[in-house]
């Protein structure tokens, strides 16, 4: 399918073509409809459409965070996790959480510079996933099924500057107190601190604790 680039104009052109990839649009139980593109997803009302988060820790403890380019599309300049993007509708991305794990290594290369080979996918933890609704402004909206996975590493990091503003790591003293300030913050990344980072920061010795099968129901949230 093609997107109405009308809606487009006046954007960063790399990001522009990047809104034309399919993402992999779903019903409320996360069973695939079929593809449409990032336009399309988010534009006006939006179709529900698959996403991913990356929540990266090193052997500190710390979590990798981003402010999103000004350039960026949708929440540009805002605070959000390590990574976060979404599946295409390209075959083994379409494979449930294998197929997210895949388009995450794929992102983390292209927004954070590291080199695929250097992360397992079983190195990947699946979280959990979380339905949720956010409008960025009148024209944009994010409505994802957010497939959440943190990682436990040490790996060197170069910001991709059309994607990313900003990189640092950050302990939950330091990131609660970026909150507090008032920073801008994207939805799904408060959503996700209010509802699972602190479980998952508590187990980074053996993420598979803080795991479940559920499919999170969120309200919309602005």
């Amino acid at each position: 399918m093609t997107g109405d680039k009308s809606g487009l104009q006046g954007y960063d052109e790399e990001q522009v073509q990047m809104m034309e990839e399919n993402c992999i649009v779903v019903d409320k139980d996360d069973n695939i409809i079929g593809p449409d593109t990032k336009i399309n997803c988010h534009l006006g009302e939006g179709k529900l459409h698959r996403a991913f988060s990356v929540l990266l820790f090193n052997s500190s403890g710390e979590l990798l965070i981003q402010k999103r380019a000004a350039g960026k599309i949708t929440f540009p300049s805002i605070w959000a996790n390590s990574c976060c993007s979404h599946p295409l509708h390209i075959d083994k991305e379409i494979e449930g959480i294998e197929g997210a794990k895949l388009a995450a290594k794929r992102k983390m290369e292209q927004e954070l510079g590291i080199d695929q080979d250097l992360i397992d996918s079983n190195q990947l933890c699946f979280i959990t996933k979380m339905h949720y609704r956010a409008r960025a402004d009148e024209k944009w909206v994010e409505h994802e099924i957010d497939y959440i996975f943190a990682l436990n590493c040490d790996v060197e990091t170069k910001s991709n500057p059309n994607e990313i503003a900003e990189l640092k790591y950050v302990t939950e003293d330091e990131l609660q107190e970026l909150f507090n300030q008032g920073e801008k913050i994207g939805p799904w990344f408060r959503l996700i601190k209010e509802n699972f980072l602190n479980d998952i920061w508590n187990t980074l010795d053996d993420l598979s604790k803080a795991t479940d099968d559920k499919l999170h129901k969120m309200d919309e949230y602005q």
